[in-house]
C-alpha cells in the first residue's frame, strides 16, 4: 500500500502541503529490529503491531491503538515510523486531537519551565534521537510544528513548540 492511499479524510491545503513535505523527506524504510527494547506489555504490543512495517504500511487503526507509543520506540524506529504518527494530527489540527497532543509530547520534550534538570535531560535525549534525521526530515518536522503552533486550542503547547523549534529541530 502506498502512502497516497492513506489519505482517507480530507486535509486542509496547509496540512496537505506539510504532508507532501513529510512524504518527500521520509523514505518508507523498514525500521531496524526490535522497534522497542522494553519488555512491558505496551512495548511488546507495539513490536507486534508496528515492528515489521514501513511508515506507509501502518494503517490508521494501528496508530489509533498506539497513539502514545511514539516515545517508546527506538531512535531508528522513531525516525522510520514518525510519518505514520504525523498523518493523524494533520487530519485535524485542534486541541481536542489526542494524536496531536501525544505527538507534540514526543517531538517537543518536556518544557514546562519548572524543572531545569528534567528539561535538560529530555532535550539531550531528543537531540540524540534527532541526530540521525536528515536536514529534509528535520525541515519537515519543523514545518509540522509551525503549522501545529497555529492550531486552535493548543495554547498550552505553544511554549514547548517554540522551545523545540529553537533548540531541538534546528
Amino acid at each position: 500500500m502506498g502512502y497516497t492511499l492513506l489519505l482517507v479524510a480530507p486535509m486542509t491545503p496547509d496540512s496537505l502541503n506539510v504532508w507532501t513535505q513529510i512524504t518527500e523527506a521520509f523514505p518508507p524504510d523498514l525500521p531496524s529490529q526490535p522497534v522497542t527494547t522494553c519488555d512491558c506489555d505496551e512495548c511488546r504490543d507495539a513490536r507486534a503491531n508496528l515492528g515489521r512495517l514501513r511508515w506507509n504500511e501502518v494503517l490508521p487503526p494501528a496508530i489509533d491503538k498506539h497513539f502514545g507509543s511514539l516515545p517508546l520506540l527506538t531512535d531508528d524506529a522513531f525516525r522510520a515510523l514518525l510519518p505514520a504518527y504525523l498523518f493523524q494530527p494533520l487530519r485535524n489540527l485542534s486541541g481536542e486531537n489526542k494524536f496531536l497532543e501525544w505527538t507534540l509530547y514526543a517531538l517537543c520534550a518536556a518544557h514546562d519551565g519548572n524543572d531545569e534538570t528534567t528539561a535538560r535531560d529530555t532535550d539531550t535525549r531528543l537531540r540524540t534521537r534527532v541526530a540521525a534525521f536528515t536536514e529534509a526530515q528535520r525541515a519537515a518536522v519543523r514545518t509540522f510544528l509551525i503549522l501545529a503552533s497555529a492550531a486552535p486550542g493548543l495554547k498550552n503547547h505553544r511554549d514547548a513548540i517554540a522551545h523545540a523549534l529553537s533548540v531541538l529541530w534546528t
